[in-house]
């Protein structure tokens, strides 16, 4: 055996000669990972995606303080003959009472039917009573419901559907539970399976049952998908190598790869989100690579030099793989990066950080792990590689790729440049939008019980928007109120705005009920003394903290509830956009200002950031790619040779983005930068073992193409089908935007390889570029 590199050498020589030392610690660290994983928390909140210290979610978490606000688990009671009947207000009732014994639940924070108060008008001055007490219930109590609310505007549409088939029952969570959003969902799932009635379906909705039954939905999703893609890998393994240390050293590879990724998450405490569900799934397949390598050339060795010893063979092996291997991973690792780097998102930070750690560790593997782990076996060849056959079935089919490139190089380019231009068409195409609700699948409960409730009622979406006057009791000024009235008609005139709630539509109430129940006198009253009068006469007979929602207790501050029945961004942006600008145009004075806030600012805030990120993500890796690969060949040709595949699969997948009407948002927005990582190192290794065959062997092209496709073309092949076919394994998640993330990087890394294998060395045939000595 000999080779240029003596400081390889004896650097493989001493991991071989400590192996033992080595594999003792290899497995001793997954161990001491591990352990912490079952500690891991999730956060499925959409608080999740801005960090903690973003003024727009300090600033939303300011008003859910002042007004003790939160987004409520939402239950709806649908009777299509009307809800306004003795049975479905006993169903009211009997829910109201038996969620205040629901672990989790705020008792005094449950709104419905039963719990809230009406507003009457008396000679004495107001009567503030529920709309009926159960010991009372009746058919004629059940009509003076029905007219109770018939003339109580502000419960239409947010506590009663307009149609009256649908009520609701809001029920907000203790704050101490707000990461156990799931214990509260199965609370109430089962609450709901054990009250039935034959008039009236139960749904269960609102942000709150979102994030808990997104935990339940992505523990489920992880225990299908992750198994799944070791077995495909697996499978992979046995049909490249056919032998059961082929299959399994590269699985332990992969263990290590993701128990000490996930592992580190917990034990730095770092929340499991959404998206980090996909996570394991891409390190099975990214992980596996450097294995795939490093057995094809121990393999190809033992069928050329079945004189060499074991050690000679790992050592041999690692010489020749350590570069590539490297290279490939320090690239992978960048587009891990530029996704951390790019992103204001906690869930994508963390995403690209430890996705970016299991490729790190996946390399100290390889380098360390690998040649340990086979020094503990004998000299083994592989009947996929034999001395007197010299190339098996997946060999010739590169082998024929070779062939076939190197007639019609033009032919490649040419089609090329069509796959860019239809590729620079569709990212100008590319749709940002983002809907919670599109988490699951169309046909789970969660989705179809957001349909109806959003449908019959004004939704389940908030928009809030904050009062800030400089006196305590401004509040009361009539000009100020006739403002917040005006900002409440102007922001229900956009399309998904259904309704709006604010301390006016409770003062034009007293008002109305002291003046023997008018219409006419529905509005607000003129004078500042008389309605502070009237907050006064309300407090003799209802509670003070009725209000708390929307007036803190010094009538300085105040609160605009909007609701819109969608959580689309679409829907989401204009309304937030249009109403920053007429606070801006014709609200905001010296006397009183506001301030939009609430679930749907923050979600019109973050998901606008998705489509810069992105870009940024991108651009960064393949800046860190180009100067990486221009950097380790030296070479920048080289380096601008080993992005021209991948960039051209990312302006690829924005065609297909285009085509198939697949929004750019949290799952596909980090496809890019993920895929220029991944994929580059097709093209990485293609350059590096070409170089080896033109330069360093000074083969005739011809021949060197044909050594480059049998050899190393076919373990790129199987590097191909791992990733492809593991990323495919997301497309089999629960989770729509894993589905279509796993979908998109598996298409990439299908361009990436086909682009290597055919686009990048007919470049080199027409350009001849110095970089390689040619010979013809």
């Amino acid at each position: 055996m000999t080779t240029k590199n003596n400081k390889a050498v004896s650097f493989f020589n001493y991991v071989t000669s400590n192996h033992r030392i080595i594999l003792f610690f290899s497995v001793l660290l997954i161990i001491g990972s591990a352990i912490f994983i079952p500690k891991m928390t999730k956060d499925t909140s959409y608080d999740a995606f801005l960090p903690k210290d973003d003024p727009i979610l300090r600033f939303r978490n300011k008003t859910k303080d002042v007004f003790g606000l939160k987004d409520p688990m939402v239950i709806a009671i649908v009777n299509e003959d009307g809800v306004f009947n003795v049975e479905t207000l006993k169903l009211v009732q009997e829910l109201s009472d038996a969620l205040q014994t629901v672990k989790g639940i705020d008792p005094d924070q449950i709104t419905s039917l039963y719990t809230e108060n009406n507003i009457v008008g008396t000679k004495d001055g107001l009567d503030v009573n529920p709309f009926y007490e159960i010991d009372n219930l009746s058919i004629d109590t059940a009509k003076d419901v029905k007219e109770a609310i018939d003339d109580f505007e502000l419960y239409q549409g947010s506590l009663v559907s307009k149609d009256h088939t649908t009520t609701l029952i809001l029920a907000e969570m203790l704050d101490s539970y707000d990461k156990k959003q799931h214990e509260v969902y199965k609370s109430l799932i089962k609450l709901l399976d054990g009250h039935t009635s034959h008039n009236s379906k139960l749904y269960l909705a609102g942000e709150g049952a979102v994030s808990g039954y997104l935990i339940k939905y992505i523990d489920e999703d992880a225990m299908k998908t992750n198994p799944f893609a070791a077995l495909v890998i697996s499978i992979i393994l046995i049909i490249a190598y056919r032998r059961l240390r082929g299959v399994i050293i590269p699985n332990i590879m992969v263990l290590a790869s993701v128990g000490i990724a996930l592992g580190t998450m917990a034990a730095f405490g770092v929340d499991f989100y959404v998206i980090t569900n996909g996570l394991p799934v891409v390190l099975i397949a990214i992980a596996v690579a450097d294995g795939i390598h490093i057995l094809g050339e121990y393999y190809e060795a033992a069928s050329l030099h079945p004189d060499y010893s074991q050690k000679e063979l790992v050592i041999h092996t690692m010489v020749n793989m350590w570069r590539p291997i490297v290279i490939t991973s320090v690239t992978t690792i960048a587009g891990f990066l530029a996704v951390s780097v790019s992103s204001y998102m906690p869930p994508m930070t963390y995403f690209g950080l430890f996705g970016a750690l299991g490729v790190f560790v996946a390399l100290v593997y390889a380098i360390f792990f690998i040649p340990s782990a086979l020094m503990l076996v004998k000299p083994q060849t592989s009947r996929a590689y034999s001395a007197s056959k010299s190339v098996d079935g997946f060999g010739k089919i590169m082998e024929f790729v070779g062939v076939w490139v190197t007639r019609y190089p033009k032919l490649i380019l040419g089609i090329a440049f069509l796959v860019i231009l239809f590729g620079i068409n569709g990212a100008f195409k590319l749709e940002i939008n983002e809907d919670r609700i599109t988490n699951f699948q169309s046909e789970e409960p969660i989705v179809k019980a957001d349909a109806i409730i959003n449908s019959k009622t004004d939704g389940t979406s908030y928009l809030d928007i904050y009062i800030e006057t400089p006196e305590n009791e401004d509040i009361f000024n009539p000009d100020n109120l006739l403002k917040i009235q005006a900002l409440q008609n102007y922001a229900e005139t956009f399309p998904h705005v259904k309704g709006s709630i604010s301390i006016v539509d409770f003062l034009k109430k007293m008002n109305q009920s002291l003046h023997e129940n008018n219409p006419e006198y529905y509005k607000i009253p003129k004078n500042k003394d008389l309605i502070a009068q009237y907050f006064l006469l309300y407090s003799a007979s209802g509670d003070p903290t009725d209000f708390d929602n929307y007036v803190d207790y010094d009538y300085r501050l105040a609160n605009i509830r909007l609701r819109m029945d969608t959580g689309k961004y679409e829907f989401e942006k204009p309304v937030v956009d249009a109403i920053n600008s007429y606070l801006e145009r014709d609200f905001n004075s010296d006397a009183i200002k506001a301030t939009t806030t609430g679930k749907v600012t923050v979600d019109a805030y973050w998901i606008n950031r998705l489509g810069f990120n992105h870009f940024l993500g991108a651009g960064l890796a393949l800046l860190v790619v180009l100067l990486v690969s221009a950097l380790s060949f030296r070479s920048f040709t080289a380096g601008l040779l080993t992005i021209i595949p991948v960039s051209i699969s990312v302006l690829f997948i924005y065609t297909v983005m285009g085509l198939l009407n697949i929004w750019l948002a949290v799952g596909t927005s980090m496809f890019a930068a993920i895929a220029i990582g991944i994929g580059v190192d097709f093209a990485v290794h293609t350059v590096d073992r070409l170089k080896f065959l033109l330069n360093d062997q000074g083969l005739p092209v011809k021949k060197a193409y044909s050594e480059f496709y049998k050899s190393a073309g076919r373990a790129l092949l199987f590097n191909f089908l791992a990733l492809a076919l593991g990323f495919s394994v997301l497309m089999t998640s629960s989770v729509p935007p894993l589905s279509k993330f796993g979908f998109l990087v598996a298409v990439a890394v299908s361009v990436s390889f086909i682009g290597s294998m055919t686009l990048l060395p007919a470049i080199v045939l027409v350009t001849k570029p110095k970089f390689f000595k040619i010979q013809n």
